[in-house]
């Protein structure tokens, strides 16, 4: 029985020493990693940018812009009918340029660093948005801006080109304004309308992007418009007027 216990114990102390010696061995390797990770850092060379398309329906004319321009577009972060942002990579020592670059595309709404922030204030403005207005270029001096209706009445406006005050201006209409808006926009069957009234051969107009009810309708030529859309879109306009943001 004696021989037993010391068996026993010579065999537990054998064991013991092993296990300490397995995390000396561990605790070694992750000392040699830290210090090669010191010696050797991980230089950064790209930089995430999160970038909102300005038409959700043209992810390939999008998507061609970024490759084309060498460089990389990473994934869809945000795909929804009326809402995508996109997770692009630029080289970093040309960060600020690329930025400023893909803001003045024309093709994005928002160009931001990728933060955790920055989705979150994306999805945020979506999900708090009513309606949002977009007036695109034309060869003459069309009005070119964009507008954002949140649901308790806030708006954000941002003054592109041929507008009287460019820029973003932020302001809160009355409540009766805003509940004004959104009768006018139920009256309409959004949902039912054509996605598009463009007429291609109209190369020189305009286009208007009207968001809604997480569906956009593109309009260039008004003619064919449903009256109760051309009202709801009138009774933005009255108010961009009346803030004397645009020309009458």
């Amino acid at each position: 029985m004696k021989y037993i216990f010391i068996l026993s114990f010579l065999i537990a102390l054998g064991c013991k020493q092993q296990q300490n010696k397995i995390k000396n061995t561990k605790a070694a390797q992750i000392e040699i990693t830290i210090k090669e990770e010191k010696e050797n850092p991980i230089i950064k060379t790209q930089e995430d940018l999160i970038v909102v398309l300005k038409n959700p329906n043209n992810v390939i004319d999008a998507k061609a812009l970024i490759e084309n321009s060498g460089l990389i577009w990473s994934e869809l972060v945000i795909d929804k009918v009326a809402l995508k942002t996109v997770l692009i990579k630029v080289p970093i020592d040309k960060k600020d340029f690329w930025i400023d670059r893909l803001k003045k595309s024309n093709a994005f709404s928002s160009v931001e660093i990728k933060t955790r922030e920055t989705i979150n204030s994306i999805k945020s403005i979506s999900e708090n948005t009513y309606v949002k207005i977009r007036k695109s270029y034309c060869y003459s001096d069309c009005a070119v801006y964009d507008v954002v209706f949140f649901k308790n009445g806030k708006v954000i406006f941002n003054g592109i080109e041929h507008v009287i005050n460019k820029g973003k201006h932020e302001f809160t209409i009355s409540e009766s304004k805003m509940k004004k808006i959104k009768g006018m926009f139920k009256k309409t069957l959004f949902d039912t309308y054509l996605e598009s009234y463009v007429d291609k051969s109209l190369m020189d107009f305009p286009s208007t992007f009207i968001t809604y009810n997480k569906k956009q309708i593109e309009i260039k030529l008004w003619k064919n418009v449903p009256l109760e859309l051309v009202l709801a879109y009138q009774s933005i306009e009255d108010i961009l007027f009346e803030k004397k943001l645009i020309q009458q």
